[in-house]
């Protein structure tokens, strides 16, 4: 089955992530996974495995359940459960396939309630398997083949991103990128993608520069004109974007009855608020303050809420919310 529009975003996006981030910074490494695979399907928890076959030790750097990161851990896993499963047959595991008979033995991520669904990925390497990727929700068959084939992608990401395995070895790229299979414009809409983010981060990067000038100068004609570039940067981002049909499909301004933010949660909301709000973005120790939280937490809201919204800077938010480039982004 294809992939939807949604979840190719949701996959582009975390891919340009895990491609951005520093090579020792594997936490944003799997945070882009749990965004990615929260932008398809309805997750609760969400958790990242390695695998050390000869001992049946299964380690956690990673876990994320019901809204909060748990610390994580090494345990055996039992040899009746869904990791040994997993580890033996090295396919993925459905919830659908056998009711959760194999979730609920051995070792199992997620607190004391059964959840009603979960899908589990291996990532494999000649050895073996040496890690998983799992997804776990609360509401009854919201993980279906996408969220598995997805997954499946991301682990071949973290498999070469943490594992240092050969790059893209085990990807479908063209299940993300099919412009890469069409011989008549191989990879014009990437480059497209490439153009309309460089717009977007020169129109940032163009305020930023008009902010200084006014805090020194005040108000002057340069400053004047580093407004208007500032703004045509992002109204031709935005055209570009919007003429590719590359918004979310549940709308954007300019689509009346729609909601864009409709699938986001309301601290995602209340990020969104604080960044298109009257005062500009405050960046993330600003929203971390307002909102009581920390900055790594911001961090991985705003991650998620981009990862939905099928965005790549957080200064697009002001046009897809409000319909009007950002004249006050401070980054962060």
């Amino acid at each position: 089955m294809p992939l939807t529009d949604a979840a190719v975003r949701a996959l582009r996006h975390a891919d340009q992530v895990i491609h951005e981030a520093d090579r020792a910074d594997v936490f944003s490494v799997y945070d882009a996974c749990r965004a990615a695979a929260g932008a398809i399907a309805k997750v609760d928890d969400f958790y990242v495995a390695l695998i050390r076959e000869g001992d049946r030790q299964i380690s956690y750097p990673y876990l994320f359940s019901n809204g909060r990161y748990l610390e994580g851990g090494t345990l055996t896993y039992g040899p009746g459960g869904v990791v040994a499963w997993v580890v033996a047959s090295r396919k993925p595991y459905r919830f659908a396939d056998d009711e959760g008979a194999l979730l609920n033995r051995g070792v199992r991520f997620g607190d004391d309630d059964f959840s009603a669904d979960a899908a589990v990925v291996p990532m494999v390497t000649e050895e073996g398997v040496v890690g998983l990727l799992g997804a776990l929700s609360d509401t009854p068959a919201s993980l279906g083949d996408e969220v598995v084939k997805a997954l499946t992608w991301l682990a071949g990401l973290v498999q070469d991103r943490i594992l240092a395995v050969s790059p893209r070895r085990g990807l479908n790229l063209g299940m993300v990128y099919p412009e890469l299979d069409d011989t008549g414009r191989a990879g014009a809409l990437m480059a497209v993608n490439q153009a309309a983010t460089a717009l977007s981060e020169l129109g940032a990067e163009i305020d930023e520069l008009r902010q200084t000038l006014a805090q020194q100068d005040g108000e002057s004609p340069v400053v004047e004109r580093l407004t208007s570039f500032s703004r045509r940067c992002f109204e031709v981002q935005a055209t570009i974007v919007t003429r590719l049909g590359m918004r979310p499909e549940h709308g954007g301004p300019g689509q009346a009855g729609t909601d864009p933010l409709e699938g986001l949660s309301p601290r995602e909301r209340a990020v969104v608020a604080l960044v298109t709000g009257p005062e500009g973005d405050p960046g993330n120790a600003g929203i971390a303050q307002a909102l009581n939280i920390g900055t790594a937490t911001v961090k991985t809201h705003m991650a998620s809420v981009l990862a939905k919204l099928g965005l790549t800077h957080r200064s697009e938010l002001r046009w897809l919310v409000l319909g009007r480039p950002s004249s006050e982004t401070r980054g962060g």
